[in-house]
């Protein structure tokens, strides 16, 4: 009992700190261009997969798992992070937030469609509404800008993009991640991805734009660097082996929640109609997929 209570504990602080990084990754946009706030992302991270996987003795990747892996970082890393980043520097953190249902319905359609897995009554429902919420939500973004957020629409459809490539890493992730270690997982599929982000770092040093840094935007870079990318998939799926894709759904609340009410409290995110139908939406979306079902499927919750 002693070690369900922690591994939901855990579960849900890792959603919390899922949900508190688009609130962080805008502060660091405010100075980091997206591009590059990936990339140093990932150079931060690799070092400390490489030191994990040293310390604790994990078993590589098998052999023929490590090209398709590879590729995989193409579209759940490389393009993930351009899309996702991108899209926030556009938009507001607590919108971005609340899209998270977006991957909710990316993979249990691609689930479908890929892995030819059922898609329960509950999940269904959920995903309609959560689709109605998503439109909504977007839709009265249209021309509802901010010098925060200066345009809001583009962005939030980049980032719908973004969970899209996550959610196809998650589908297809999933198949590997059976019969290889997730830390070995993680540091083949973050490294392959170097082979874009050091051309870039190098490009923004040679032509004289890497960026000054100040306090505040190189701690938002290492923590989104370590916790996220690190710290919260430690948590998500030692919990997930203890309580099932069932409580992890439920855990899953916490982040919009907490998005977009670091949003609103920290960011000054303006609170309209479309804002609080289309949220009320996504939250009963996640809701109603979080009931109990005869077939679960574990969603990883995205790291942007």
């Amino acid at each position: 009992m002693k070690s369900t209570t922690w591994a939901i504990a855990g579960m849900i602080l890792a959603c919390i700190l899922w949900g508190s990084s688009h609130a962080i990754a805008k502060a660091a946009l405010d100075t980091v261009p997206p591009f590059l706030l990936g990339a140093l992302r990932i150079s931060i991270t690799i070092p400390v997969l490489t030191l994990i996987f040293f310390l604790t003795k994990r078993q590589p990747v098998a052999q023929s798992d490590r090209w398709p892996m590879a590729r995989l970082s193409m579209i759940g890393v490389v393009a993930s992070f351009v899309f996702g980043y991108s899209g926030i520097s556009l938009t507001l953190s607590s919108d971005a937030a609340l899209l998270i249902i977006g991957e909710v319905i990316f993979t249990a359609i691609l689930a479908y469609f890929l892995l030819h897995e059922r898609i329960e009554r509950n999940r269904l429902i959920g995903i309609i509404v959560g689709a109605v919420g998503a439109v909504v939500l977007i839709g009265g973004t249209a021309g509802a800008n901010t010098e925060a957020a200066p345009n809001r629409l583009l962005g939030n459809l980049l980032f719908l993009a973004c969970l899209a490539c996550e959610s196809f890493y998650t589908v297809r992730g999933g198949v590997f991640l059976k019969r290889n270690d997730s830390i070995s997982m993680m540091l083949i599929v973050n490294g392959t991805s170097m082979i874009v982000w050091i051309p870039i770092i190098i490009w923004y040093v040679v032509n004289g734009q890497f960026p000054v840094f100040d306090n505040i935007t190189l701690l938002s870079t290492i923590y989104l660097a370590l916790v996220p990318s690190v710290l919260c998939y430690f948590l998500w799926f030692n919990a997930v082996q203890h309580v099932g894709a069932t409580v992890s759904a439920v855990a899953l609340l916490f982040q919009p929640m907490v998005g977009a009410l670091l949003g609103i409290s920290l960011m000054g995110d303006p609170v309209t109609l479309p804002f609080i139908i289309g949220g009320l939406l996504i939250i009963c979306a996640l809701v109603i997929t979080s009931l109990p079902k005869k077939q679960a499927v574990v969603v990883v919750v995205p790291e942007v």
